[in-house]
């Protein structure tokens, strides 16, 4: 196989922590019906999962330790540097705390680097448990952990479980945004300051793993921020795909109940404000009826009308009464007060619940479309060098005429240039203008690095790198002094 084909494989996704059921994928913490189903809907192989392994503290290698999940790991740390986890109570976290991170490369070489010489059948139900794990597969894995520990710190590295029972073997490592000064801030370590700043860091990430890869026989993959597309198998995409929507479907779900359970809460606030109502409607009434034998009372004095000494103390038992009355209606108008803002409180809690499930279900839509745009990516990026091929192979079978048309034609330059107008194109996506404008001049083309450019606020990926291929494409061309008469 042509060394220019084996890629690193480097992809980061960020959590707001680690589930149960990703936890036991992980740690393949299955029970037999959990492994029958994931041998039947996956590429998984029960008889490698001896082969299974992870990379502990001291990069020592050891079977894969199933007595703490990884959730609980994460919760750990956290602890050790005396931080609350800030998803706890909230009903719906939001707040990432951890990275998850998958590394690998091709099929080929990692097949090489575990299984050596040894042929494993990738056949649904193939025994394959005479299969012996290599020493290179934990070597290789011991670097990457080095390369991770050198990275963010061995201390917050919660788990780095190596898989050799896919069709792929690959790492999953969880990595923790702890500072040097002990704070958690996923923005500081991973993400930066702005979308700039983050492809940055992960185009160093890339830079950087390569150079622990290199031995391995594992060149510098392209990014997704520099191809739009991932490096993931078949199984992954599917894999993904799942997590994402059942993950999206059970924060659906959550919301609803908590929509529920916030519903009867306001039932509950609004009988508590009919009840509070009445009763102060009836003590007022109450108060009114006192108020008025006060009156009574207090004219028949003044008129000497009667005992004075017995309506005196009656009157002061009436004065009595409504104190008490006004006591207590003040009490229930306050907690009538405290009834409203609550149910105040609780409908701003519903439409905010509302709003957040259709914005949760956008993002479901988002995902579903996202991951189908990267399968696109690579089935476009798999057939472009056959088209173009096959293109170029028929174009000389042409007549003059019928080739003229095709002239300047971004068809016919990338059958011809391709190589070379995809490198251009590439640095313009990654934002690197001048040494594209550079390597368009030093592959003979225009250059044009006096030209306005840069990515809209609101485009997207696909319609930029559009832009970028139509402006490499036009970068590229020979100036016109140099150009050939058509014919």
């Amino acid at each position: 196989m042509n060394n220019k084909t084996r890629k690193q494989v480097a992809d980061m996704q960020a959590s707001t922590g680690i589930t149960t059921a990703e936890s036991n994928e992980f740690q393949r913490r299955w029970e037999n019906q959990r492994w029958d189903r994931a041998e039947k809907e996956g590429n998984y192989d029960r008889s490698r999962d001896h082969l299974n392994f992870e990379v502990a503290k001291g990069g020592k290698i050891r079977p894969i330790d199933k007595s703490q999940s990884v959730g609980e790991k994460i919760e750990a740390r956290l602890a050790a540097c005396g931080i609350v986890n800030p998803n706890i109570g909230r009903k719906v976290p939001n707040i990432r705390i951890c990275a998850k991170f998958i590394f690998g490369g091709n099929r080929e070489q990692m097949h090489e680097l575990a299984f050596g010489k040894q042929k494993v059948d990738l056949t649904k139900g193939a025994d394959n448990s005479h299969i012996v794990r290599c020493k290179e597969i934990e070597k290789w894995a011991q670097d990457i952990y080095k390369f991770a520990c050198d990275k963010w710190g061995e201390e917050n590295i919660a788990s780095f479980y190596v898989h050799l029972d896919e069709t792929n073997p690959h790492i999953h490592c969880c990595v923790l945004p702890i500072t040097k000064q002990n704070k958690l801030s996923y923005k500081q370590v991973f993400a930066g300051e702005t979308k700039w700043e983050y492809r940055d860091k992960m185009l160093a990430l890339h830079n950087e793993l390569a150079v622990y890869n290199k031995k391995w026989g594992l060149e510098r993959g392209t990014n997704i921020h520099e191809t739009g597309a991932r490096h993931r198998s078949t199984e992954e995409y599917k894999r993904e795909l799942s997590e994402e929507c059942t993950t999206l479907e059970n924060k659906i779900e959550k919301y609803r109940e908590i929509l529920s359970e916030v519903n009867q809460d306001i039932n509950r606030a609004r009988i508590k404000q009919k009840g509070l109502t009445t009763m102060i409607r009836n003590l007022e009434k109450s108060k009114e009826e006192l108020s008025n034998k006060k009156d009574e009372l207090e004219e028949a004095i003044a008129k000497g009308n009667g005992d004075t000494s017995k309506l005196t103390v009656e009157l002061e038992k009436l004065n009595k009464d409504i104190a008490k009355l006004n006591e207590k209606i003040e009490d229930k108008k306050s907690k009538l007060q405290t009834a409203v803002d609550e149910l105040s409180s609780l409908q701003e809690q519903i439409n905010e619940l509302k709003k957040q499930e259709k914005e949760l279900r956008e993002e479901g839509n988002k995902a579903i479309d996202n991951i189908q745009l990267q399968i696109q990516y690579r089935l476009s990026n798999a057939i472009l060098p056959d088209i173009l091929q096959e293109f170029k192979s028929q174009f000389h079978l042409l007549d003059f005429k019928i080739m003229d048309l095709f002239e300047d034609t971004l068809l016919k330059d990338l059958s011809e240039r391709g190589e070379q107008i995809m490198q251009c194109a590439l640095l313009l996506f990654a934002g690197y203008i001048d040494q594209a404008s550079t390597f368009a001049q030093g592959s003979g083309g225009g250059g044009g690095s006096n030209l306005k450019w840069g990515r809209d606020d609101d485009e997207d990926d696909r319609a930029w790198a559009r832009r970028c291929m139509a402006m490499a494409h036009k970068m590229m061309k020979a100036p016109k002094s140099n150009k050939k008469s058509k014919r």
